[in-house]
């Protein structure tokens, strides 16, 4: 019988420094527990960035507004300030259902594009640039919406089919490694979407892997002018707000240089943050340009 008690007491204790709580161990089931041995998560990891950045957009797409609106953290000012940034009351009318208000411009509006075009957006969303790409290209034309969100996959297709467009598709993938082929894309388009991106000279090289000689990049983006606090770095809904994972606008000039990129710049907008945030205090701006190889 002792040997019994004092087996029953050993595993009991065996249980207790291990925090067992069951078939769960959920956060906080346990109790508190001692982390001084184990490493503290990098909250700014890559898997980590885009799972928080998925989260918010998987909401938006769900919940079928800008979550300015919805009380979370995304870029855009909402679906009602998309004319301030560059589109047309016809387009936003004719398009209402894909349109999220999570843009910084209209990138449609950058270039030319022209009839039997293949076109490639990078973040699609819920359509709404690809749409507008779709009418531009003709039926002789191609255009293919990418987005890591797979809420975001499912109701731009939802629309393509509402609105009718035979010639668009979209394919969850990541604009760091593209599910497109060398060489066989036209025009590479992208709304506030790169700077959502952790290594952003992947995604350029992606572009320019995808690109046919001659092609060309038609970007609105998010890029800093001075530099943003520790907290601000480390603040998930900036990030998601195309904010914290935002790179200085010189460096991300020069990375675009870096991998072949000739870099015309369209616009700058340094009114972004008033129109996004009511306010001034962040620095940064919607860069809006055109990038040739």
């Amino acid at each position: 019988m002792k040997i019994m008690y004092y087996l029953i007491l050993m595993c009991l204790c065996i249980f207790t420094q291990l925090n067992y709580c069951g078939c769960s161990c959920r956060p906080g089931c346990c109790g508190p527990q001692n982390t001084t041995t184990r490493p503290v998560e990098n909250k700014t990891t890559e898997k980590t960035q885009k799972e928080i950045i998925q989260e918010a957009y998987g909401k938006v797409a769900m919940d079928g507004e800008s979550c300015c609106v919805i009380g979370g953290g995304c870029c855009g000012g909402g679906a009602d300030l998309s004319q301030d940034i560059g589109y047309s009351k016809k387009e936003l009318e004719a398009l209402a259902e894909a349109n999220l208000g999570l843009g910084c411009g209209n990138p449609i509006s950058l270039g030319e594009i022209k009839q039997g075009y293949t076109v490639v957006d990078l973040g699609s969303g819920a359509g709404l640039d690809c749409f507008l790409a779709a009418e531009k290209v003709g039926k002789d034309g191609r255009v293919i919406g990418i987005d890591m969100t797979p809420a975001m996959i499912e109701k731009a297709k939802k629309n393509a089919e509402k609105y009718g467009y035979k010639n668009v598709e979209f394919c969850l993938g990541d604009i760091e490694n593209l599910p497109v082929s060398d060489n066989s894309v036209d025009i590479v388009l992208s709304n506030c979407v790169i700077n959502l991106a952790p290594d952003k000279k992947k995604v350029f090289q992606e572009a320019y892997r995808v690109l046919k000689s001659g092609g060309k990049m038609y970007v609105s983006d998010v890029v800093l002018l001075g530099k943003l606090s520790v907290v601000q770095k480390n603040d998930p809904k900036l990030l998601c707000a195309c904010v914290s994972g935002a790179i200085h606008r010189s460096n991300y000039i020069s990375i675009l240089e870096e991998v072949g990129f000739t870099v015309n710049i369209v616009e700058e907008d340094k009114e972004i943050n008033k129109k996004w945030f009511g306010d001034d205090t962040l620095p940064i701006e919607s860069f809006k340009y055109i990038a040739c190889i």
